[in-house]
């Protein structure tokens, strides 16, 4: 089953240091794009994120971030003495004005006084990368699970266009066993107005036969066409990253539905190529999104 690039994966915790939350995003992309958004300290984590990221996908553009909340340590506030003695001082020039003054539990709990001392930006050990990382594999699993679930649905849209594909070969053949018929006509009356030309050699004639009745054949486009239909199905079925095999893919099935059309010999025949063709836009657009 293929996968596709596009999911979102959250995952939070904590322990006794803090609280912990990984964000996981990807979208389509021609190799493994990473970047990341991560706390100070928190390098040794980045790294093994990146590896990790890495060694379970092979395409995408992804988007780490991660958000800690460390855990205050207890015993730790401090009070911040020159903050207190400029309340202090305002304390009393209220006083002087006749306005009441200030507490000391009030100035206490004014915002700056008390300090508690946080663990943010500190280094992270490594305890708290393991329990990080575990984290971060939570949110890479649910991301891996959206990429899934897009590969299922971009899996039966392809089994429908490619027998859509399969649909127009057939009918290109039908159409193109009255190429010969069709050739032979054009050909009489070619050869009819090179012949009253006695200036024309002979072997150039032979030539031109020759040209006109390659035209007319496209047996080996159709069969290449059949066989590329059949090589994509095996890709699809073979569970391996298929973006960039099915990606070539396309490019060999539109170069053989070009070829069907310069070699037409009717509109119809014609009509059928580029419709052809529009599918195989289609395919090829839908397969950037794969991995």
């Amino acid at each position: 089953m293929i996968r596709g690039m596009t999911g979102f994966g959250r995952a939070q915790g904590q322990s006794s240091w803090g609280a912990w939350a990984w964000e996981a995003r990807s979208v389509n992309g021609k190799t493994v794009d990473l970047r990341t958004n991560m706390p100070p300290g928190c390098e040794a984590v980045d790294f093994e994120a990146r590896r990790r990221v890495k060694d379970r996908f092979q395409r995408g553009s992804f988007q780490l971030q991660l958000r800690i909340d460390f855990a205050r340590e207890a015993g730790a506030t401090s009070i911040d003495t020159r903050e207190l003695a400029r309340l202090a001082r305002l304390s009393r020039n209220w006083a002087s004005a006749k306005v009441s003054p200030a507490r000391f539990d009030g100035l206490l709990n004014t915002n700056g006084v008390m300090r508690g001392a946080s663990r943010t930006g500190a280094g992270v050990d490594e305890a708290m990368a393991k329990d990080l990382l575990a984290g971060l594999d939570q949110a890479l699993d649910l991301l891996a699970g959206q990429r899934t679930k897009e590969g299922e649905s971009l899996t039966a849209l392809f089994g429908r266009m490619l027998t859509d594909v399969d649909a127009l070969v057939k009918k290109s053949a039908e159409l193109a066993a009255g190429q010969p018929g069709l050739v032979r006509e054009r050909l009489k009356a070619r050869l009819a107005d090179m012949g009253k030309d006695t200036s024309i050699d002979p072997d150039r004639m032979a030539q031109e036969v020759m040209l006109m009745a390659n035209r007319a054949d496209v047996r080996e486009e159709l069969d290449r066409l059949v066989a590329h239909v059949q090589t994509a199905r095996e890709i699809l079925k073979s569970g391996e990253a298929a973006g960039r095999k099915l990606d070539f893919l396309c490019q060999e099935l539109n170069r053989e539905a070009n070829t069907l059309c310069s070699k037409s010999a009717s509109l119809e025949l014609t009509n059928a190529g580029l419709a052809l063709k529009s599918l195989i836009d289609q395919f090829r657009e839908q397969v950037q999104n794969v991995e």
